[in-house]
């Protein structure tokens, strides 16, 4: 029986151990291509058996010169640099690696809404810039008066969380520990899995922006998802709600959240991504006091990055051994893939 044939597309220099240490058992030839543009990239998937992508565009136009890979796996929980529909329609399974940071990203939603809450970054320069008095007590509240700011209790406020899949969920089950209500927004969502987060389903996003104090995204971007938080949603927001967004810069139309923020639509805004990355230096974010801003950094830890190598080497092993991906974002092609097993935790 001939080698499994694996090509590993990347725009730097990769960390192959702990992938090879998840293929041991395999017969397997592994090629590393840098690709920097369409070209290069067709010429590395070429014969390939299997196609690891870290972090290189596949255009359809790309996908359609695939001649006998079955399936591509995606670093991390974004693919939208991948077109999935190209890939369904050329009967290749596309997997990522969702669960590789989960509670980090919730953790990082959680302490941007806490920071939008206490408004961290006006207090942080309140005492850098010497001016603690106007920090305790009746100065407080006074100066946050005069700055229209808000700066609400969080117990028994209301979040609302569009998308319930993984990162959402640890997210619900950390904000009930604050004591917040949880609401969500997600119309594939099972009902026996809201009943087990104890969180309300509400079929129509202008709901989730009317009832929360708080809205957090976590979606993929696709063609349904793009700029799904617009100027009707931010319209529907309470003047005193927080939007926090950790998952793609562009499932919110930017444009439409700057004008609610000039116009004190809502009270502020914590983002970890951005429609354009990374953020121009005009970009007018970056002049609201009321804004938190961190660089796309939400997954990131000291232990994340093992973790994620693990998992692609994980999905690259079931799919060689003729398992089902466990990680599929294209679960249409199922049918057009015959006779596989099922997925087995490796």
């Amino acid at each position: 029986m001939s080698k499994n044939k694996i090509s590993y597309i990347c725009v730097d220099e990769p960390n192959l151990q702990p992938i090879e240490e998840e293929l041991k058992g395999l017969d397997y030839d592994l090629s590393v291509q840098i690709c920097n543009s369409e070209g290069e990239t067709i010429e590395a998937i070429k014969g390939a058996d299997l196609i690891i992508n870290e972090g290189v565009p596949m255009s359809a136009s790309v996908i359609n010169e695939i001649d006998n890979a079955k399936s591509i796996v995606s670093f991390g929980h974004g693919f939208d640099r991948i077109d999935h529909d190209a890939a369904t329609e050329n009967k290749i399974m596309l997997t990522n690696t969702a669960g590789f940071c989960s509670e980090e990203v919730s953790n990082h939603a959680i302490m941007l809404l806490l920071s939008c809450a206490k408004h961290l970054n006006f207090l942080n320069n309140l005492v850098k810039s010497g001016q603690w008095d106007k920090a305790p007590s009746e100065g407080m509240r006074k100066y946050l008066a005069e700055k229209n700011l808000y700066m609400p209790p969080i117990y028994n406020q209301t979040l609302g969380l569009i998308g319930f899949g993984n990162i959402a969920r640890a997210t619900a089950r950390k904000a009930k520990s604050f004591g917040l209500n949880v609401i969500t927004y997600d119309p594939y969502i099972e009902p026996w899995i809201a009943r087990e987060y104890d969180v309300e389903v509400f079929n129509s996003l202008d709901s989730i922006a009317k009832l929360s104090d708080y809205v957090s995204i976590h979606l993929p971007l696709n063609n349904e998802t793009k700029k799904i938080i617009n100027k009707s949603f931010f319209e529907n927001m309470k003047k005193t709600a927080f939007i926090i967004n950790t998952c793609r810069g562009a499932t919110i139309d930017e444009e439409a959240m700057i004008d609610a923020l000039n116009s004190d639509s809502i009270a502020g805004a914590g983002l970890d991504v951005f429609e354009h990355e990374p953020i121009d230096d005009s970009n007018p974010l970056i002049t609201f006091s009321n804004v938190i801003m961190t660089p796309h950094t939400a997954g990131t830890s000291t232990g994340s990055d093992e973790i994620l190598y693990k998992y692609v080497g994980q999905e690259a092993y079931r799919i060689l051994n003729n398992q089902w991906p466990m990680s599929l974002v294209n679960p249409d092609v199922k049918s057009m893939i015959p006779n596989r097993k099922p997925s087995m935790t490796k």
